[in-house]
């Protein structure tokens, strides 16, 4: 029985379903922990409507990380497929972070500010300039041929890099959508000049995929069909990459500029 979803070079791909319990545990526990974090928290200062739309939201994460980690994409992205491999980083990684820290209200980060350490803790570990520098370490180890394919032919280590890219994620987003700790100075623009660096920045990883003249991955060099022309299926992994992240950071900088205007507009006029 198979935990997590990890390479096996050489195996024919089927279309017959193979249960992975372990993304079915870590759904389940993060329905529950979600639940729990909701009934201790008073919400009724939240409209009706605010409280669907978070939980719709975190619905979203919960599908986006089904979808990405069970059958049929976990196979074929941990075996077969490096284009859907990157697809489930895109989702995993970048997406899913995203909505499941906007899924929480306000007030479910509030009791984080009893805890002076942590909150100092905090403060290093998701100031913009560390998140920028830990996300795109993250992003370009967790990419580099030698450690994919060291990794990924073992449960574990295919575990430790979709848990890489989580925590990379919300380490990412965080300054960006979380109000613990508090950031006075860390400005709209900046916000928006945080997300545009990302989205047009060039990793080692994706120059790698995209201009190699031979496969960089042994998994996906060698896996049997339905795996195309490794080489062609590398590249598609590295133009999914560069397009899906410019994307999700360009819609993240749409509601970032959104939300920065109605709070002006809303600002009383100096007389």
């Amino acid at each position: 029985m198979n935990w997590w979803c990890f390479a096996q070079p050489g195996t024919a791909w089927t279309w017959q379903w193979r249960p992975l319990i372990g993304v079915w545990l870590l759904l389940l526990l993060l329905i529950w922990v979600y639940q729990r974090v909701l009934s201790r928290i008073d919400d009724s200062y939240e409209s009706s409507r605010l409280r669907k739309s978070r939980r719709a939201t975190f619905a979203l994460a919960i599908f986006l990380l089904w979808a990405s980690l069970d059958w049929p994409l976990g196979p074929l992205g941990a075996s077969y497929l490096a284009s859907v491999h990157m697809l489930q980083f895109l989702a995993v990684g970048i997406a899913v972070p995203a909505l499941l820290l906007l899924a929480l209200p306000g007030a479910a980060y509030e009791p984080l500010r009893r805890y002076p350490r942590l909150i100092k803790a905090l403060s290093d570990l998701t100031h913009p300039v560390s998140a920028f520098f830990i996300f795109n370490i993250m992003m370009t180890a967790t990419h580099w041929p030698g450690v994919v394919d060291l990794l990924m032919p073992t449960q574990l280590g295919s575990f430790v890099l979709d848990a890489a890219w989580m925590l990379g994620g919300l380490i990412f987003w965080w300054p960006l959508i979380v109000p613990v700790p508090e950031r006075p100075g860390f400005h709209s623009l900046g916000k928006i000049a945080y997300l545009a660096l990302n989205a047009f920045l060039i990793r080692p990883p994706f120059a790698m995929m995209i201009f190699s003249a031979s496969p960089i991955y042994a998994i996906y060099e060698l896996a049997p069909p339905p795996a195309q022309d490794a080489l062609n299926d590398q590249q598609l992994a590295g133009a999914v990459m560069k397009i899906g992240m410019a994307w999700i950071m360009f819609a993240g900088v749409l509601v970032i500029f959104r939300n920065w205007m109605f709070l002006e507009s809303d600002r009383p006029e100096s007389a």
